[in-house]
């Protein structure tokens, strides 16, 4: 990935800025307090969530809010995304090429960024940023000159390896649970066990309810035998006392039928009197209440027969609704039938069309085949195509590279004589500065002249020369000698640079022609396959052209096999349309014949009307007589009746009178011969028995339950008897998974070192190669020590991290960043906040030239390096001046 632009909006000194950025190494310049840092802080809280210090400092002075706004282009798929955060709530994530946003919010944002940074998920992107990526001005040796113990904080944090230790600590959780569970299972172990000790118990209750079982059964048995036979006592005395109450009941009955039979007598001569008083009546009204009932007669037949006419009426004018109903149903299916017979001679004039139409659809359907075949054909020709440009920018480019080796090569016969020479004179001027060094010593120890030796006046001095003028003029030409030296060695060593770059170039010049040559048959192949491609591709103008007209044929002959199928069903109806139309003359006929039937009938109701009035007036004047006659009827016809009545009441009371003189003295005789009292010691007896057997039976249930209950209890016990055997078995797989767990978190805290381990290893490798790119030593070695300190190994020597010079620590402390950058994720941009603190002009030279080389090498796509001098300006891709311009 990288930095494609920056926006920020009142963010610190900027009150607005924009920046577009290309890849390459980018330098960022001006002077101090202008905002340089600025940038890149904006960079590590936008994408890495790092802020130093409160947002509201982070704000331009005055303003309400800040804006942040980063745009990329992301090496997962190759499009730009813009990242905007302000110091609000505002944080979010939008797609330019969708014009949407694809993430909101803080969590949503962070799995997106860790997916474009090619980091895994869950990483620290504050601790990468801090410790690899963009390390803050004045810190980037801070870590390095820490004790062990914060440096293992620091950088296990950053390589996982504290994940580890987590990981073994939360697994202690996921022992201790195991363990609760075998806790549970033995628990419950533990119960089974316990209520199985009951087993024999149960066993021995079930044995001795099934023997109370038995021996209640056969009393209850003997029970059964006794009150059958006092039940039979007890039945024989209950029916002598039923036929005493009987008696006793019929005497009573008596006594009442003869108060009745007195009662009905008076009651029969009362209605005798009424009935022939009724008689008198009846034979007075009798002529008129004839004639009322003719006429009430005649009315209801006429009555009837109105209902009648109705009917037919009403039947009459259905039958002519219905006519017209069907005269319009044959109406609608003798056009149906036309239209039937229509299609058929529709099908006969397309018939004809069908091949023509399958012919053309066979020609239409090759040729969308020819078609698409040579659309594939020229897809694969403009992918050669794109092959071939590129390789042909390849070969461009290799070309160059090659004329550049072959050019620059040449010098690289002097590397060896310039690095010996380049030695000599580091040891020369070594020597000349001690020299230096000593006299200038010895000048402080000289006093008034005389050696501080032997303490009198030296005698190896000229006349008149003083032992303090000796000693200057030593000095200057110490002096002079190392300036010359010096002067050559700043000669020597850009010549020597130029000699190294040589000779790198002079190694590139085989893979360089191999690369050419495989470029040039790559290609060739690729011309090939073009030219067989062009060769059979065919004319698409054509093909396209006889097509369309193919198409149109079709167009223009209408699709004569659908409008076929349509008409077939069509036809097929006729057969049924015929049919209908049959039954519909059939139902004409008929309700023709049902209309002439009904008028001939309603002719025969003329005179209804006339009948009607004639007789209501007939019944109207015989009305009173026949009410009369209807009061008195049926008593008058109950005269002989009640005179046979009257005659049988007074028999009835003769009758009533002895059957109530023999029923007394029957009762009287039952009553002496039935003992009351014995009848009731033998209920008494029944009851004791019954209620003994009751007692009897309901032991023999509870035991019968007992027994049933001690059954399922037995039952009970043998399924815990087997669920204890199921518990036994998720015992053992329990235990066999703790075993598991404990292994693992073992391997846990012993992965732990070895991954930090190996880390540091490629880390030191990579490291130690930066080094020595950076400084242009091949002598000496960097170590990235287990206890992520830095050792310059020198001439067999061991220097640590806190003895090396400012420089060197820069330049280690930037070796080991990078690498953990490369080590740890593919992000390939890095930031350089004043990087040249503590280097002499010669080493800034170097390591401004040798941050230049890290992005020729493609190691990494972009870096911003910020620095107040102007070091950088000649090694860089890009320059990003910031000024007071870009204050509020």
């Amino acid at each position: 990935m990288h930095i494609t632009r920056i926006e920020l909006e009142d963010i610190k000194s900027h009150a607005h800025f924009e920046e577009n950025f290309q890849r390459g190494t980018t330098a960022i310049t001006g002077e101090n307090g202008a905002g340089k840092t600025t940038l890149i802080e904006a960079i590590a809280w936008t994408l890495f969530d790092l802020l130093d210090y409160k947002k509201d400092d982070f704000v331009r002075r005055g303003a309400k809010k800040g804006v942040a706004r980063v745009t990329f282009e992301s090496g997962l798929d190759g499009r730009e995304y813009t990242v905007y955060r302000d110091t609000g709530t505002g944080y979010f994530v939008y797609d330019i090429q969708l014009k949407t946003r694809i993430a909101e919010k803080k969590e949503e944002v962070a799995r997106f960024l860790w997916q474009h940074l090619g980091v895994e998920a869950g990483t620290d992107l504050e601790a990468l940023f801090r410790r690899a990526i963009g390390v803050p001005q004045g810190t980037f040796t801070a870590i390095f000159l820490e004790t062990p113990t914060e440096r293992k904080k620091a950088f296990d944090k950053l390589l996982k390896v504290e994940e580890y230790r987590q990981g073994a600590e939360r697994l202690l959780q996921t022992s201790r649970y195991v363990e609760q569970k075998i806790t549970d299972t033995k628990i419950r172990i533990g119960r089974a066990e316990g209520e199985l000790a009951r087993y024999e118990i149960e066993a021995e209750n079930l044995k001795n309810l099934t023997a109370e079982t038995a021996t209640l059964a056969a009393a209850l048995e003997t029970l059964e035998k006794e009150v059958a036979a006092k039940t039979e006592a007890v039945a024989a005395f209950n029916e002598t006392e039923k036929q005493v109450d009987a008696l006793k009941t019929v005497f009573d009955r008596a006594q009442t039928e003869k108060t009745r039979a007195e009662f009905l007598r008076s009651q029969r001569e009362n209605e005798l009197r009424q009935a022939r008083a009724a008689s008198e009546s009846v034979e007075r009204v009798a002529a008129d209440h004839e004639k009322h009932l003719a006429a009430l007669g005649r009315l209801k037949e006429l009555e009837r027969e109105r209902g009648e006419r109705e009917k037919l009426a009403a039947e009459q004018r259905r039958v002519e609704t219905a006519a017209l109903q069907v005269t319009a149903d044959r109406k609608r299916f003798e056009e149906n039938l036309e239209k039937t017979r229509q299609a058929a001679r529709e099908i006969e004039k397309l018939q004809p069309l069908v091949g023509e139409q399958e012919a053309l659809e066979k020609r239409r359907d090759d040729l969308i085949e020819q078609l698409a075949a040579v659309r594939a054909k020229e897809a694969e020709i403009r992918r050669l195509d794109e092959k071939m440009n590129d390789l042909r920018a390849k070969y461009t480019k290799n070309k160059e590279q090659l004329r550049e080796a072959e050019t620059k090569a040449s010098a690289a016969k002097d590397c060896e004589r310039l690095q010996q020479r380049d030695s000599e004179l580091t040891r020369e001027i070594t020597r000349f500065r001690a020299k230096l060094e000593h006299d200038e010593q010895f000048q402080a120890e000289v006093k008034n002249g005389l050696c501080p030796i032997l303490s009198q006046k030296c005698l190896n001095l000229k006349p008149g020369e003083t032992l303090d003028s000796f000693l200057k003029d030593q000095f200057t030409e110490a002096r002079a000698q190392i300036g010359a030296l010096e002067t050559e060695q700043k000669t020597i060593a850009g010549d020597l640079r130029l000699a190294r770059e040589a000779d790198k170039y002079s190694a590139m010049l085989d893979n360089l022609r191999q690369r050419e040559a495989e470029i040039a048959d790559e290609g060739k192949g690729y011309r090939d396959e073009k030219e067989a491609l062009i060769k059979d591709l065919g004319d698409k103008d054509q093909l396209q052209k006889d097509l369309a007209r193919a198409e149109a044929d079709l167009k223009t002959l209408g699709n004569p096999r659908a409008k076929i199928q349509i008409l077939d069903a069509e036809t097929k109806r006729e057969l049924v349309i015929r049919e209908k139309l049959s039954e519909i003359e059939k139902n004409l006929e008929r309700l023709e014949s049902e209309r002439c039937t009904l008028a001939e009938r309603l002719e025969s109701y003329r005179d209804l009307d006339a009948n009607w009035a004639e007789s209501s007036a007939e019944r109207d004047r015989t009305a009173a007589a026949h009410r009369e006659y209807l009061a008195n009827e049926n008593a008058a016809r109950q005269l002989p009746e009640r005179e046979t009545e009257f005659a049988q009441a007074d028999a009835g009371l003769t009758a009533a009178a002895g059957a109530l003189e023999t029923a007394e003295r029957e009762f009287r005789a039952a009553a002496g011969a039935y003992d009351r009292e014995r009848h009731q010691a033998e209920k008494y007896a029944l009851s004791e028995l019954e209620k003994r057997q009751a007692e009897t039976r309901a032991h023999l249930a509870n035991a019968e339950r007992g027994r049933a209950q001690a059954e399922a209890e037995l039952a009970r016990l043998a399924e815990i008897r087997r669920a204890m055997q199921a518990e036994f078995q998720e015992k053992e797989r329990l235990e066999q998974v703790a075993e598991a767990t404990d292994f693992i978190r073992e391997t846990l805290k012993k992965s732990a070192p070895l991954v930090a381990k190996n880390y540091i290893y490629y880390v030191s490798l990579e490291a130690n190669q930066m080094f020595r790119e950076i400084t242009g030593n091949a002598e000496r070695t960097l170590r990235w020590t287990e206890d992520y300190g830095i050792v310059l190994e020198e001439d067999g020597f061991d220097r640590p991290f806190v003895n090396l010079s400012g420089g060197e620590q820069m330049a280690a402390a930037l070796a080991v960043r990078l690498a953990l950058l490369k080590q740890l994720s593919d992000i390939r941009l890095a930031f350089f906040d004043e990087p040249t603190t503590n280097m002499d002009a010669a080493r800034r030279e170097r390591l401004a030239e040798q941050i230049s080389h890290i992005t020729e090498r493609k190691t990494f796509d972009q870096l911003f390096v910020i620095s107040h001098d102007d070091t950088f300006e000649g090694y860089v891709d890009n320059v990003v001046a910031v000024g007071k311009r870009e204050e509020g």
